[in-house]
């Protein structure tokens, strides 16, 4: 068997919308793809099943540190992609990535553009913005893991770091309002803090994010389906 270049891990649970054009995005980069579930309701384990490379674990850990080494201890590649469900990259990761793990690098960063919203708005200043960057592209080390309950962060890269040149876009603040605010609810309570969202109104939380118009197209794994949903709330709004 050949030595595994690379190993997309990620961890999900009830991901069933986005995970299909996600892993669309990255698996003809992928030597194998590591799926963590935590025990879905949506079908989101049948979307993993139907890529060939995945492999599907299950967990009732919610700590995402936790969560990411265990795909981590189940990959054997040796470079790791971390993805979440709601990350979809461009058509030119796939060709670039291969060349970027046969590099002297340590690891890789990307900038992406996140979505506000709507599909058509988007937080960055700039398509450059130094906060809307992520390490996506990690050189395993015996000293490689994630730390953090929340917003998980690895710890053990090399020094070695390095833009990857390459886009993704983040759909995760296009669900609804009320989708994202239990995920909130969700991250205080890990963090100790389980009354922090207490009387907030879970219709608005997402109001006052400042946004600019998002001018690019999306990428090609999810076009079509972005089109769908927005000619149906084209269609709805009219009604």
């Amino acid at each position: 068997m050949r030595e595994r270049a690379l190993s997309v891990l990620y961890i999900v649970k009830d991901e069933a919308e986005y995970l299909p054009y996600s892993l669309r995005s990255v698996h003809e980069a992928a030597d194998e793809v590591v799926v963590v579930d935590g025990y879905s309701s949506d079908g989101t384990d049948a979307v993993a099943r139907a890529f060939p490379k995945v492999r599907l674990l299950r967990s009732r850990v919610e700590n995402y540190a936790a969560l990411r080494n265990l795909a981590l201890a189940a990959s054997v590649g040796r470079w790791v992609m971390p993805m979440d469900a709601d990350m979809v990259f461009y058509a030119d990761a796939a060709r670039r990535i291969p060349q970027l793990v046969a590099s002297d690098a340590d690891a890789y960063y990307s900038y992406f553009f996140h979505l506000m919203r709507d599909f058509g708005h988007v937080q960055n200043a700039a398509d450059h913005d130094e906060q809307y960057r992520r390490l996506v592209l990690i050189r395993r080390t015996a000293a490689l893991h994630w730390e953090g309950a929340v917003h998980e962060h690895p710890v053990g890269v090399g020094p070695r770091v390095r833009d990857a040149g390459i886009f993704f876009v983040h759909y995760g603040y296009v669900k609804p309002p009320r989708a994202i605010f239990r995920r909130w609810e969700k991250y205080a309570r890990l963090e100790g803090d389980p009354d922090r969202y207490a009387g907030v109104n879970p219709d608005t939380i997402l109001d006052d994010r400042p946004v600019r118009p998002f001018t690019r197209e999306h990428p090609e794994a999810i076009r079509e389906f972005v089109r769908r949903k927005e000619d149906a709330s084209c269609g709805s709004g009219s009604s």
